[in-house]
């Protein structure tokens, strides 16, 4: 059997089991208040904003509550934090961000001056160069134009060495472009690198929220495990007295065996959330996870329209920021490849010393300026058009990203507004479920009722139950992705969300 049918299926066995006790909800769309808890039993805290009768939350079962929570940080922030600190698609981005600060400080070295040092020994007896280092050396003597001496200088040796400076005096715009185009390639790392911190956040709420339902899941299918054991206990005395027939015995049995395994499969269930949460803030897949609050309730009064969240995610989404600046790197990009055709200034200094002993020497020095003009180049109309289509390309890709932008939010939109229907449905059908199964219970026990229409009531209560709370996830799940789509998903919403589910234990 499921561990969770449809809600129509179950509002149908409630009508079966006898809506007429539940009358006056029925009537009057409210909710009936919350039983006392049993003694020595612990009921768990869920704030709700309702402040009408029928928008009253259904009574909670118990559920296990980290004690942790009490006057520290709440688990979930934690968690959010470990999830940041270890997500590694998060650190790519950062890493990424860092290359490109590289990338603008190399843009900049453009305009600074360049430096370079050298030295070499030769020793030769080619004329030429002998002639050439006595004049460097300023250690030329008139015995040196001798014909003998000029064709058979001997061996000389020279020691050279020096230092030159290359001046940027203008690069035909191409290191202005390239710091501007480094500028917006940083944005572009800054905006990428907060939407993955955003997509981050979603995965923890997410991850969290999954661990918060599966605890109550299994919570609620323990409770009804323990009562329909209780019930059969019940039964095997009345059918010792005679009351129960052997074949309602059994049945419900089989029906109780049927709630246990609905139970194993909650329980693989918090299992699979667990290692979800553990792999996402970089634990072991088997390590202890503390956990607090619970679900919120659906949030009450008006949300805001469809329009205004797409708006808002047009003006605060980082990755469509982030592909703007792209767009405008690019197309600083293709002025740079534009003013190539421009010419180019460069200053040029050195300064040499020629020694043959390193004692004594000549010094001698070189000024200038060069200037380039790139009078045919086949390869810059190519490089042009091959820029220009590239950000044309960008531009496509950034109307293909507002279009998916629109519609990822109007299929939130819709998941959240079913969800809050759902919530508000099952919520009065769960408070009707209990109420049946109490009035099962008393109709059992007097004999007008077999073990196995308690126990399908039973069922059909924990079933109901559920649903409800899953539609809860659902509902803070989609409104978590509303703030994420329109890149509104930051550390004030995390915190918000962690105070929605709260953590004190009552």
């Amino acid at each position: 059997m499921s561990p969770l049918r449809p809600a129509g299926s179950a509002l149908a066995l409630l009508f079966l089991a006898g809506l007429a006790g539940a009358g006056i909800t029925e009537s009057t769309g409210q909710t009936p208040p919350p039983p006392e808890p049993a003694v020595g039993t612990q009921t768990m805290e869920f704030r709700s904003r309702a402040s009408r009768p029928e928008e009253a939350d259904p009574p909670k079962r118990p559920m296990a509550r980290d004690k942790e929570a009490i006057g520290s940080e709440h688990p979930l922030i934690r968690f959010w934090k470990k999830v940041q600190a270890h997500y590694p698609e998060l650190k790519k981005k950062h890493a990424k961000l860092q290359e490109m600060l590289a990338q603008k400080a190399l843009a900049t070295s453009g305009f600074l001056p360049r430096v370079y040092g050298w030295a070499d020994s030769i020793t030769t007896d080619n004329p030429v160069l002998g002639f050439m280092f006595h004049l460097t050396e300023r250690n030329f003597s008139a015995g040196d134009f001798n014909i003998n001496t000029l064709n058979h200088p001997g061996t000389v040796s020279n020691q050279n060495m020096g230092i030159m400076a290359l001046v940027p005096i203008f690069d035909a715009m191409q290191t202005i472009d390239s710091i501007r185009t480094a500028k917006h390639l940083i944005r572009q790392s800054e905006q990428e690198e907060r939407f993955t911190r955003m997509e981050a956040s979603l995965l923890a709420i997410d991850a969290y929220l999954q661990l918060l339902l599966a605890e109550r899941e299994a919570a609620l299918a323990r409770l009804d495990v323990q009562a329909s054991a209780r019930d059969l206990e019940q039964a095997v005395r009345l059918m010792e007295q005679g009351l129960v027939l052997g074949a309602d015995f059994y049945a419900g049995r089989s029906m109780s065996a049927s709630l246990e395994q609905s139970q194993n499969g909650y329980l693989s269930k918090r299992k699979v959330a667990l290692v979800t949460v553990n792999t996402l803030q970089g634990e072991s897949a088997d390590a202890e996870v503390s956990v607090a609050g619970s679900i919120p309730a659906p949030h009450k009064g008006p949300t805001k329209p469809l329009e205004q969240w797409v708006q808002e995610a047009l003006l605060y989404r980082s990755d469509l920021l982030a592909l703007q600046s792209s767009i405008a790197a690019q197309h600083s990009e293709v002025g740079r490849i534009k003013a190539t055709a421009l010419p180019s200034v460069s200053g040029f200094a050195s300064g040499m010393l020629d020694s043959d002993n390193f004692n004594t020497g000549g010094r001698s020095y070189t000024v200038g300026v060069l200037g380039t003009v790139p009078l045919f180049d086949p390869s810059r109309d190519p490089k042009v058009k091959q820029a220009q289509a590239a950000e044309e390309q960008l531009r496509h890709e950034a109307a293909s990203l507002r279009d998916l932008i629109q519609n990822k939010l109007g299929q939130a939109y819709a998941e959240y507004q079913g969800a809050l229907q759902d919530a508000e449905i099952l919520g009065r059908a769960s408070a009707d479920a209990r109420k049946s199964t109490e009035m099962m219970a008393e109709l059992y026990r007097e004999g007008r009722k077999t073990i196995v229409d308690l126990l399908s009531v039973r069922q059909m209560q924990l079933q109901t139950e559920i649903g409800y709370w899953d539609s809860l996830a659902r509902a803070e799940l989609s409104r978590a992705k509303l703030y994420f789509l329109s890149g509104q998903l930051d550390d004030y919403q995390v915190q918000q969300i962690a105070q929605e589910i709260g953590g004190a234990v009552p």
